[in-house]
């Protein structure tokens, strides 16, 4: 009789247990499960960095991300309910925050890392040190030609690529560079940061834009083989003859403002619970994943530069 108690106990536990479960409840916690996530192209090398090094340590976890380009990815943010976490350039505007709280959603926005934006040339162009006058009159459109740039040069038309035309970096450009202006004529876009890099190496007098992720990790065989096939620009913020007075996008630089074109990268995370969002981002902002950032040649965002030591 006792016996027959015991088991007659167990199943009914078991059935209050099983019917207290929703179907749809969410089965991922901080380290373990699946999530989907989605990320600008811009930062691909980064993300692909952090995912790799997380999964490897939570080998319950499991990492899907999308990449595509910012108008994209704030579009699946706010558009579908599976998306809880995103790496983009820019945090949400007003209006979709408050698209959000009023599905009674409160984002969590997290700056990760500053990156910058790089400009390259062809390996046959000597105007690989521009002033940021010099910037703004090529985006503006008053110089168009590299003869206009420096009348030295033995090139004639400047062609501007840039990754995407609804990317960060051509956002970026837009609003910092030409306040909000259009783009002249000669500035065109591909459709990854790899094909600027590819356009530029075969084009002498073009000029790509792309993110500096994609050209400071120094130990990515991939980064070495980019940075053959262009040079990156020196930008100085005043007329110089002084070659130290140029700078390029790297973290030194970045660090101490001497670039100027910068910009923060960041997380949005609209999980309402401590799921793989919420580890993977804490992941992300401790000392590990800001070790990547720094290898990755972007700046940490929340572990001081001098104590990240390989």
């Amino acid at each position: 009789m006792i016996k027959f108690k015991s088991t007659y106990l167990l199943l009914f536990a078991a059935l209050v247990v099983g019917c207290g479960q929703n179907a749809n409840s969410p089965t991922d916690t901080a380290t373990s499960g699946s999530i989907h996530i989605v990320a600008d192209d811009a930062f691909k090398p980064l993300v692909d960095a952090e995912i790799k090094v997380f999964t490897s340590l939570y080998k319950d976890a499991h990492v899907q991300v999308k990449y595509e380009t910012e108008d994209s990815v704030f579009k699946d943010l706010l558009a579908s309910d599976s998306v809880r976490f995103a790496v983009a350039a820019r945090k949400l505007t007003k209006d979709e925050e408050e698209y959000f709280h009023s599905r009674t959603y409160y984002p969590e926005q997290v700056k990760i890392a500053t990156d910058a934006m790089a400009l390259i040339v062809n390996n046959d162009n000597p105007d690989s040190l521009l002033t940021m006058d010099k910037v703004k009159a090529i985006f503006n459109g008053q110089d168009s030609t590299w003869k206009d740039v420096d009348s030295r040069s033995k090139l004639d038309k400047i062609s501007v690529v840039f990754d995407h035309e609804n990317s960060s970096n051509s956002r970026y450009i837009r609003d910092s560079i030409i306040h909000g202006k259009k783009f002249p004529a000669y500035c065109f876009a591909v459709h990854t940061n790899e094909q600027v890099i590819e356009y530029v190496n075969k084009n002498p007098g073009a000029m790509g834009v792309i993110s500096a992720n994609w050209i400071s990790d120094n130990y990515d065989s991939t980064v070495m083989r980019f940075l053959k096939q262009v040079r990156v620009v020196g930008i100085s913020k005043k007329e110089s003859t002084n070659v130290n007075d140029y700078f390029q996008p790297y973290l030194a630089y970045l660090k101490v403002g001497d670039y100027s074109l910068s910009r923060g990268v960041y997380v949005i995370k609209r999980e309402a619970r401590t799921g793989l969002g919420s580890g993977f981002l804490a992941f992300i902002t401790a000392d590990k994943g800001q070790r990547i950032v720094f290898r990755a040649g972007l700046l940490p965002a929340t572990v001081p530069t001098e104590i990240i030591k390989y």
